[in-house]
């Protein structure tokens, strides 16, 4: 979705978007799918544009859930996604986007440039939206994963696996009496 700089106003532009109702969001969706993602409600997106000239901020919430596979004990879940986000954008004139002060300047900063006159949130959406994807994603807090021994998943059964002592040159200090 690109919006036209001219059609913002002074201030504050707010802006929802739904992938079950914007081409533009849907398609967004198949692309982040095809990196493996499942979708199991729609994206929504919820934004504000504050045109201060000549720059602009973007903040924003986005809102989903994807199948994701737990980290520790491998099963999939629904992983709630609901994200804030926020963004710095400013225009430069055109052919100076690809600079290197600028690119310099923007990885210190944390701002995000823009030529001409349309502001392209599809490449700005997709970031929010992998970055507000856990590194490790865990289906509950507590979980306890999978025995290391036999394999099975100590959430739905505790195994019968003798613990193993640990042998470290620390061990002997356990026999340590005071």
């Amino acid at each position: 979705m690109k919006i036209a700089v001219t059609s913002l106003v002074e201030g504050e532009n707010l802006f929802h978007f739904d992938s079950t109702k914007d081409s533009w969001l849907k398609e967004l969706v198949q692309e982040i799918s095809k990196e493996g993602y499942q979708f199991n409600t729609p994206l929504r997106v919820d934004a504000n544009l504050t045109k201060v000239e000549p720059d602009f901020y973007l903040r924003g919430k986005l809102c989903c859930s994807v199948e994701q596979s737990c980290a520790r004990c491998a099963e999939m879940f629904d992983l709630k996604v609901n994200s804030s986000f926020e963004v710095a954008l400013a225009n430069v004139p055109s052919g100076k986007l690809r600079s290197p002060e600028l690119t310099e300047e923007s990885e210190e900063l944390d701002i995000n440039f823009f030529e001409g006159n349309e502001i392209d949130l599809n490449p700005i959406i997709t970031e929010q939206f992998f970055l507000s994807i856990p590194y490790q994603a865990l289906c509950k807090p507590d979980c306890l994963g999978i025995c290391q021994q036999c394999g099975s998943n100590l959430n739905t059964k505790m195994c019968q696996c003798a613990e193993k002592k640990s042998v470290t040159p620390f061990s002997v200090l356990q026999e340590v009496k005071l």
